[in-house]
């Protein structure tokens, strides 16, 4: 084999797993679930495009757009974090989601709707005029109906 021709194949080869290559990443990002940039939970939820994973709804969710949004009692500030509540379809089980903390789930049909988070315990008060979140028996979060 000559020099020429040995270039010529080496090239080729070359373009071949370039285009191989290239038609993998295609296959990855756009075929499959995960692209470079996503960031998928155990749920298949992409937190990077802000979903989170509700059990109550049993879906991944865009929790400030469909969760209802939660005031602070007693804010210091304006920009404090809220607090969010997303009811599942049925009303009987919510998932509540706190600044900075994980989130629990509710059952509704229990006449106590408590849940322990480290030395705190959380309940979730549902009337017709409020509904509040307490942390200690101390409302920490509300939206008025």
């Amino acid at each position: 084999m000559d020099g020429k021709k040995a270039y010529k194949t080496f090239n080729f080869a070359m373009l071949g797993v370039v285009v191989f290559i290239a038609l993998a990443l295609i296959f990855i990002i756009f075929f499959t679930k995960s692209s470079l940039f996503s960031k998928l939970d155990s749920h298949g939820c992409d937190s990077s495009k802000g979903y989170a994973y509700s059990y109550a709804r049993n879906q991944c969710i865009l929790v400030y757009e469909e969760a209802i949004s939660l005031e602070k009692t007693h804010p210091v500030n304006r920009n404090e974090l809220k607090a969010f509540v997303i009811f599942s379809f049925d009303n009987k089980s919510a998932d509540v989601f706190l600044p900075g903390r994980i989130y629990a789930l509710l059952n509704m049909q229990a006449e106590n709707t408590l849940w322990v988070d480290n030395k705190s315990y959380y309940s979730l008060k549902n009337s017709a005029e409020k509904l509040s979140l307490q942390e200690n028996g101390t409302e920490i979060y509300y939206i008025n109906r």
